[in-house]
């Protein structure tokens, strides 16, 4: 495994639309700490080592072996590390340093050699244009300020046939809820940006000329709260706040939820997530 890319995958990006504005750069400057500081909770996490979603998203990617592949926002390199038996090539990039070498050490333990790490934006790649087969993006597009910029940057990237598939937090198609969950994953990580709808997400792929291929119905995972909190390193007086807030939430959101209250304290909670699937046009 090699630190930094090479041939076609070496050249710099253009930038996809008008210059960052200030809160974007904010929110990515959050997001590089934050994730760089907890990295190896990513790690070791195993909602993130594993999942049945790995196995759809390699069965909707369709891979032949012959493939280059992009792992947006690599985290630790699981995805990275699960598609590389499948592909020619894997390039793994993240916007937080720590968070590569920590992937690298992961992608090396491994033995996952075909695998290059690049640091870089999902919002402006730095990656040469039609130079990819296989885009995938795993439990990160939530971060992404500007979908649709991530959406143009791998309709550039991507060669005429070439497959994007993400799996990602999404919400229902309910205004309500989809506030309240927003709201939910935003307190627990402030480089949250917004969980979207299925709706929300068909339409920005059809602006950026990439043609949906699939969109799975939403799935639900269960997390002990404790845990979840924890992930992002949450201070004990935040963690109280939230919990208090969301036994006092809507009926419809609780349930929507699943939330679980032993004791007076939230025990465990639902999260919903979503899988898709669209193609750049031959």
């Amino acid at each position: 495994m090699r630190a930094r890319t090479g041939g076609l995958l070496a050249c710099a990006a253009v930038s996809a639309g008008e210059q960052e504005r200030p809160e974007d750069h904010e929110v990515k400057r959050l997001a590089r700490a934050r994730f760089g500081r907890h990295a190896p909770r990513y790690l070791w996490s195993r909602t993130h080592a594993g999942g049945e979603e790995l196995a759809r998203m390699i069965e909707l990617a369709r891979p032949t072996g012959d493939e280059r592949l992009l792992d947006v926002a690599t985290g630790a390199g699981h995805t990275a590390l699960a598609f590389a038996p499948h592909v020619r090539e894997v390039v793994a990039l993240d916007l937080a340093p720590a968070m590569l070498q920590t992937a690298g050490r992961h992608l090396r333990a491994r033995g996952a050699a075909r695998v290059r790490l690049l640091a870089g934006d999902a919002e402006a790649m730095p990656l040469a244009a039609s130079t990819l087969d296989l885009v995938v993006c795993r439990y990160a597009a939530h971060h992404f300020p500007r979908p649709e910029r991530f959406l143009a940057e791998v309709a550039r990237v991507l060669r005429p046939g070439g497959r994007l598939v993400v799996f990602d937090n999404m919400t229902p198609e309910d205004d309500l809820i989809d506030a309240f969950i927003n709201r939910l994953e935003t307190w627990r990580d402030p480089s949250h940006v917004r969980s979207r709808r299925c709706s929300e997400w068909g339409l920005l792929l059809r602006e950026a000329g990439l043609e949906v291929e699939a969109m799975d119905p939403l799935v639900r995972r269960t997390y002990d709260f404790s845990d979840w909190t924890a992930r992002q390193a949450m201070p004990a007086a935040e963690r109280e706040a939230l919990e208090r807030w969301l036994m006092t939430a809507p009926p419809a959101c609780a349930r929507e939820v699943r939330l679980r209250v032993e004791d007076g304290h939230v025990h465990a909670l639902t999260v919903t997530f979503g899988t898709f699937a669209a193609r750049r046009p031959a």
